[in-house]
């Protein structure tokens, strides 16, 4: 237990790997990744900030995503050196990312 009181399991938002998503057939994964670039800036960004801002855009447009696949994109993008991350992405409030800088 740290600190504050709160478990260490307390702060995982989600486990889902983007291997075992399954997309809807209307939605493609560079759909997603367009809306992940465009609400992450070179200046590091929580996760949980992303992951809401995107899902936001999502329900707007209809598209039937959730935030666990959402996240599950962004370690993706991050596992394969398209953006930037610092901290476990699991604990989307105690993690960050940003563009890839350079």
């Amino acid at each position: 237990m740290s600190g504050s009181g709160e478990r260490d399991g307390d702060r995982i938002s989600s486990t889902l790997r983007w291997k075992d998503v399954v997309l809807p057939a209307s939605v493609r994964p560079a759909d997603i990744d367009v809306l992940i670039f465009d609400h992450t800036a070179g200046n590091w960004r929580k996760m949980a900030r992303i992951v809401g801002d995107v899902l936001t855009v999502c329900r707007a447009r209809s598209m039937p995503l959730n935030a666990e696949v959402i996240a599950a994109r962004i370690q993706e993008l991050a596992e394969t050196g398209r953006i930037e991350s610092a901290g476990n992405l699991t604990m989307w409030r105690y993690s960050e990312v940003r563009l890839p800088q350079g």
